[in-house]
């Protein structure tokens, strides 16, 4: 068994994404975590005091990598990249989205992306005030387009009941046809026009 001192934190935290990935976020614990690294509970709290921080340190690490955002494309586009690579981010990491949703940014690589965003948006005019509630609306635009339902299968008698619904019915073809990432590209392109829509409107 690991002794306190031969623990890094390095090492600590690459267990506790493994272990997400296998376990998933519900059943991520520091219980679970000292067993896999082979360490006894109170060993582990030398390191990791609760689960809250644990949670936070699994945060921090799926957020590690940098994004890669070309200054020299406009606002609207640096936004793009950063909210495309910000996806692929969490699809990348089993449950990251609803972690990152429990827990509020506090570690230096998620304040990091929050600053790439309020730069963009400052930089390109927009208000102290509108550059926070716009991030956040951002970010929350990505975590729902990566969180997935459950597929249903119409009940009988659904099609029937929906040709009272013209308009409805009109778009059957198109809720068919529509990804996931298509969703998220609509919404990228419809709250960008917004955006673009109410800073000349500022201006």
């Amino acid at each position: 068994m690991a002794r306190k001192g031969s623990l890094e934190k390095s090492k600590i935290t690459e267990a506790a994404v493994e272990l997400l990935h296998e376990t998933g976020l519900a059943d991520l614990s520091t219980r679970r975590l000292a067993a896999k690294l082979g360490v006894s509970s109170p060993t582990l709290y030398w390191h990791v005091k609760d689960k809250a921080e644990l949670l936070d340190l699994v945060a921090e690490a799926i957020c590690a990598d940098v994004f890669e955002i070309d200054r020299t494309l406009s606002w609207r586009d640096q936004l793009a990249s950063g909210l495309r690579q910000f996806r692929a981010l969490l699809l990348s990491h089993r449950d990251a989205a609803t972690l990152l949703r429990e827990r509020p940014p506090t570690g230096p690589h998620r304040l990091g992306h929050l600053e790439t965003t309020a730069r963009i948006l400052l930089d390109a005019g927009f208000s102290e005030a509108d550059t926070a509630g716009i991030s956040r609306l951002l970010t929350a635009h990505v975590l729902a387009s990566v969180e997935t339902l459950p597929a249903r299968k119409p009940d009988e008698g659904f099609l029937e009941r929906l040709a009272a619904y013209p308009h409805v019915s009109r778009l059957g073809p198109a809720f068919a046809n529509q990804s996931s990432e298509d969703l998220f590209e609509l919404g990228v392109e419809v709250i960008l026009d917004g955006l673009e829509a109410r800073l000349r409107r500022r201006r």
